[in-house]
């Protein structure tokens, strides 16, 4: 029996959550602690407001749409800032509920681990990328000759004929890009929980593949056929009742996550629209708003892209069960053990599909339907140009 604990990356995320006030440690939070979670709410929403104002002032067409596809990602950002402070416990349920989990046979690490150091190094390469972003916005202000902030935002204070307004405008803009980093990491836990569903469909579809088997050959050669029947037919009840298990836990995460993914929906194409465009016209007056367009727009389509991938492997991964069902030493089964196998086989035909909004699948197949009203979008914007 191997034990699977909630990795090493989703723990230190987990510990700097607590560490910076978004988490409280006790049952309820404290007085001093819910200010805290406040602050970093109304702090927040001040970045979009910024980006709005920056957008509504700005004389400069292309600064404008940069500015008003940033508004959009940001408010995006504020509602997963916000589900990742008010919303602690869900969010440490589902990942105690689905993360931390056992399965039987030791060869079926290797699919485990190799899916998961994979998914690992995706993470690491996002935080990678952010750190750079934090230290763009931090060194351009040093190296640009006139005082011109990285984001055009509105600001109360004249920053162009002031060096302490400059420098607090400048600041402003790091610790809010810090926080929009973190906001993202309420994306790489729901990336997370939806891997954690689709590997425990591949395992479930493994373990009733193998039903009935014994794990030691001195142990096989002892028993009779009928012994044998017996361990299958409790292995099949077993992996119902884990089947139904695992159902409820997607069906929570389902409940937890979809109208976050509607939001999404509702946004990614007009965001990945506006990165194409600044990118295509060579909107930014230095190398480094380049960088940040190119950074926005891998930042949309990879979002999209991992929950509507995962997604899918859910759908995928459900799918196969009912073929490993049968894949097993079924006909070797008493007649009752037999029609058991039939019904359920008959209830695992239809896969589990996430619907966001009651309307939109959460597959590779929507990824692409919004590429595709992006690039419709696009095309218009562009004959504006």
């Amino acid at each position: 029996m191997c034990l699977v604990q909630i990795d090493s990356v989703i723990n230190q995320m987990v510990s700097l959550f607590y560490y910076i006030g978004f988490w409280h440690r006790g049952d309820e939070p404290t007085a001093r602690e819910l200010r805290t979670k406040y602050f970093y709410c109304c702090y927040y929403l001040l970045f979009v407001v910024s980006l709005v104002a920056g957008a509504f002032t700005s004389e400069n067409e292309g600064e404008t749409i940069f500015l008003v596809e940033l508004s959009i990602a940001a408010a995006v950002l504020t509602v997963k800032l916000w589900c990742l402070i008010w919303k602690q416990k869900q969010i440490l349920y589902l990942l105690n509920q689905i993360c931390i989990f056992s399965f039987r046979y030791e060869e079926d690490v290797g699919l485990f681990n190799v899916k998961l150091r994979k998914f690992r190094k995706f993470v690491i390469s996002i935080c990678i990328m952010a750190i750079i972003a934090c230290f763009e916005v931090l060194v351009v202000p040093l190296i640009v000759s006139e005082k011109t902030l990285i984001l055009e935002i509105g600001f109360p204070l004249d920053y162009k004929n002031s060096e302490i307004a400059f420098w607090i405008a400048n600041s402003f803009i790091l610790t809010e890009t810090v926080l929009s980093i973190i906001a993202t990491f309420f994306s790489v836990i729901i990336w997370y929980l939806l891997l954690s569903c689709s590997l425990r469909y591949t395992l479930l579809g493994s373990e009733m593949n193998k039903m009935g088997q014994i794990i030691s050959e001195e142990t096989k050669n002892k028993i009779s056929e009928k012994q044998n029947n017996t361990i299958f037919d409790q292995d099949l009840k077993a992996l119902i009742d884990d089947h139904l298990h695992l159902k409820k836990l997607t069906d929570d995460l389902e409940s937890f996550s979809s109208n976050m993914f509607f939001l999404q929906f509702g946004t990614s194409g007009l965001c990945i629209c506006g990165s194409i465009y600044c990118l295509a016209f060579d909107v930014g007056d230095h190398l480094s708003k380049r960088y940040i367009h190119l950074l926005m727009l891998y930042y949309f389509i990879s979002d999209l892209l991992m929950i509507t991938y995962f997604g899918n492997e859910i759908m995928l991964a459900s799918n196969r069960v009912s073929y490993s069902l049968f894949e097993s030493d079924w006909i070797e089964q008493p007649q009752s053990t037999k029609k058991n196998i039939i019904i359920f086989g008959e209830y695992l035909r239809q896969p589990r599909v996430l619907v966001v909004g009651k309307l939109y699948p959460l597959t590779l197949e929507t990824f692409t339907r919004i590429l595709n009203s992006a690039y419709s979008m696009f095309n218009i914007l562009k004959s504006f140009k």
